[in-house]
């Protein structure tokens, strides 16, 4: 009976043993491991940030740089031909310019009566010395200055200008009945004739048509022709003699 007992005690202390044991280890067990939740936590925690991948560089869509353009060639400049000396150059056409007036100061009665010409007379003169310049030279031909037709080569042109120095309308009246220069008609220009592509000078004179009597007096058209004929004259002069 004694015997029982005492293996009975023995049992019940064996078993609080045990579970005294067990205790003391689950309390360990749990310590350490909450320390080691807590240490591994923070490397957790910073794991994220050590991970996260690089940010490339922003792609940039750049416009393509244009090819430069071939460098266009230089045109060549035309060469004109050496001009002729003017005792070898073939006249073959004329251009007439409109006769000017002295519109400034003047320094004469001559040049005050110059000036008193009607602008449609000087047109009608410059009609007159183109029309007479073919019947007076064999083979010109003539233009008008500014005309839409002109002549075609400047080197085988004469250019033909001229100041109206003196003017006299006239009276055909006076011409016819009274005579001795009353009523006389007169126009007089300084001509001046030149090579057109180079303004070379042809000649300069200083030509005169008078209209002083006559058995009709002599008309305003009659004058006007005669004074037309006599500036073909003085172009002709004018001309080369290989002309």
């Amino acid at each position: 009976m004694r015997n029982v007992g005492s293996r009975g005690l023995c049992c019940v202390l064996v078993l609080c043993s045990g579970m005294a044991l067990a205790q003391s280890n689950s309390g360990w067990w749990s310590q350490n491991r909450s320390g080691d939740a807590a240490a591994t936590e923070p490397a957790t925690a910073a794991s994220p940030a050590s991970e996260v991948p690089a940010v490339p560089p922003p792609v940039t869509h750049e416009q393509p740089v244009p090819a430069p353009l071939p460098t266009p060639l230089p045109t060549p400049t035309p060469v004109a031909s050496p001009a002729l000396p003017l005792s070898q150059t073939r006249f073959d056409c004329v251009e007439v310019a409109r006769f000017e007036v002295n519109d400034g100061l003047i320094t004469s009665k001559e040049e005050a009566r110059a000036a008193m010409i009607p602008a449609e007379r000087l047109a009608e003169i410059q009609r007159s010395v183109a029309g007479n310049i073919p019947g007076k030279i064999a083979g010109m031909r003539a233009a008008l200055a500014g005309a839409t037709t002109g002549c075609p080569d400047p080197q085988r042109t004469v250019l033909l200008t001229g100041r109206i120095v003196d003017f006299k309308k006239g009276n055909q009246a006076l011409r016819y009945f009274v005579g001795f220069g009353a009523g006389a008609q007169k126009f007089s220009v300084m001509a001046r004739a030149v090579r057109k592509s180079d303004g070379a000078l042809l000649a300069e004179e200083d030509v005169t048509d008078r209209k002083v009597g006559g058995w009709i007096g002599g008309d305003a058209d009659k004058g006007l022709d005669d004074f037309g004929e006599k500036v073909a004259t003085f172009v002709k002069r004018a001309l080369p003699a290989t002309r």
